[in-house]
């Protein structure tokens, strides 16, 4: 009776420190990066076309020439800039950090959803000359916010890339999306288990220690044949 008592308030204090469930984060990790960079290939364009939920239409596609390396909406998906001038107009694309919520208020203080199909968004911008490339842009490794469609219904979520400051070069490693329509994610989210996964892990070790240690207290069992 005690080790059951004890065994509730274990549960109850690990379970209270669990999160509601936001729902099923669906993560695409991709073994080697995709990688946009025309030089040495014999193209003069590279197009990219991402499928986040594999449902076999194109989301978003990555382009890469000689001056530039950007990314383009279809189906009026849409990914968070930081505008330029006012809302509706676009600007670069907002380089977020782990854990930043993206969801329907992410267009809130200072940023915005945008996206034209068929319009590309650059990443990096170059020019070649004598002294070598002038860029403007890039975008350090972090998350791209991005709020696409799923069978008429609005999903969000994440996509991990690189792009270089000083070269038309971007590298794109994985991405992430929120299967419960509507609902927001946070940047990153589905590299580690969420706090209410976390605590169900700790629950099943306690769980599996007290059942040890149990059976431990008992003693070696007798297999010997009872005597005639």
């Amino acid at each position: 009776m005690k080790n059951s008592a004890r065994l509730i308030g274990v549960l109850a204090l690990v379970l209270s420190a669990a999160t509601p469930c936001r729902g099923i984060v669906a993560v695409t990790w991709l073994t080697e990066p995709i990688v946009l960079w025309i030089y040495g290939t014999g193209q003069w364009t590279q197009n990219e076309p991402l499928d986040l939920n594999g449902d076999g239409f194109t989301d978003y596609v990555f382009q890469a020439n000689p001056a530039s390396v950007g990314v383009g909406s279809d189906s009026g998906n849409q990914y968070l800039v930081r505008p330029t001038g006012g809302n509706d107009i676009g600007g670069p694309m907002e380089s977020l950090p782990g854990g930043f919520e993206i969801g329907p208020n992410s267009g809130d203080d200072g940023l915005d959803w945008f996206g034209e199909n068929g319009e590309f968004n650059d990443l990096i911008t170059c020019l070649e000359g004598s002294g070598g490339y002038t860029c403007v842009g890039g975008f350090p490794r972090s998350y791209m916010g991005v709020e696409f469609n799923i069978a008429g219904n609005t999903h969000y979520g994440w996509i991990d890339l690189f792009a270089s400051s000083d070269s038309p070069y971007a590298e794109i490693y994985g991405w992430g999306y929120e299967t419960d329509p509507g609902v927001g994610i946070p940047a990153g989210a589905g590299m580690i288990p969420e706090p209410a996964t976390s605590a169900l892990l700790a629950v099943g070790s306690f769980l599996l220690a007290l059942r040890r240690r149990k059976i431990m207290s008992r003693g070696p069992r007798d297999t010997s044949p009872p005597c005639r």
